[in-house]
């Protein structure tokens, strides 16, 4: 993405981590770039680059290393699918041509010596960031515990995997069974206790779906990219995304809710 002209890796960025970003650029690659200039789309303004940068993200978690293969090509299309953040044409029969070309473009990248220069510095960045935040880290363990105890999670194992390049206001996660990984490009706490809550409220919300299409009104601070195609996904998207924002403010100054359906329906009643 780099080589592609991905720019989106300087928001909010130390000064130096950008200019050493900026040094592994380079005017012509080692590799084929062409499967990742078409990550790009024009389907969400305010970050063209989702969502495909982060079917990307999940496709690495079904690849092997050995054969450079999907490991269940199957299971990933269907988990792809069963997303309501995502707009069918953003995963039409033109976006699985493409991304079943993933393990070879990976392969080509990972082989090639610009890669290996680049993994060697961000082993060390990565390093020094687990020492900044070992203090933080042990907070949102306790943090994460106690949402865990409140709401009932199934989740007994949580990675948090930074990558510097990564936008710093595009968190995602992945959950493969009983493991939640977040994937950041900032150490944020708040980043990663909102990505938790998603795995929480979404159940819930699934629950109320009528209720909360029945309700019309715009969700205060939630920008349209939101609500998708406005349709019956988008709008569930978008109520998610406003809980998930309400929450994670609350927990973050030690509040936490008991119980999430109140809570829900609470809130869908207040905006009345």
């Amino acid at each position: 993405m780099l080589q592609s002209g991905y720019n989106f890796y300087s928001f909010d960025k130390d000064s130096d981590l950008i200019k050493d970003i900026e040094g592994f650029r380079k005017e012509k690659s080692d590799y084929d770039t062409s499967f990742f200039s078409r990550i790009k789309q024009d389907t969400c303004e305010v970050y063209p680059y989702w969502p495909r940068a982060f079917t990307l993200e999940i496709a690495s978690f079904f690849i092997s290393k050995k054969s450079w293969t999907y490991i269940d090509f199957h299971w990933y299309k269907e988990y792809i699918m069963t997303l309501r953040n995502i707009k069918e044409q953003e995963r039409d029969e033109n976006f699985w041509n493409w991304v079943r070309e993933f393990p070879h473009a990976l392969q080509e990248v990972m082989e090639g010596n610009d890669f290996n220069k680049y993994l060697s510095w961000e082993e060390s960045w990565i390093s020094h960031q687990n020492k900044l935040w070992e203090t933080e880290l042990q907070s949102v363990q306790k943090t994460l515990d106690i949402c865990k105890q409140s709401y009932g999670s199934q989740v007994t194992k949580i990675h948090i995997i930074l990558t510097p390049i990564k936008c710093t206001y595009s968190p995602d996660y992945f959950k493969k069974e009983n493991d939640l990984f977040f994937i950041l490009g900032t150490f944020r706490i708040d980043s990663i206790i909102h990505e938790c809550l998603h795995h929480d409220v979404h159940p819930i919300i699934s629950k109320y779906t009528q209720v909360v299409l029945n309700h019309t009104l715009p969700y205060p601070g939630i920008d349209r990219s939101y609500y998708l195609n406005g349709d019956a996904n988008g709008k569930l998207n978008a109520f998610e995304e406003y809980i998930v924002c309400r929450l994670t403010d609350e927990i973050l100054k030690m509040k936490f809710t008991l119980d999430l359906d109140e809570y829900i329906l609470g809130n869908l009643k207040n905006l009345e």
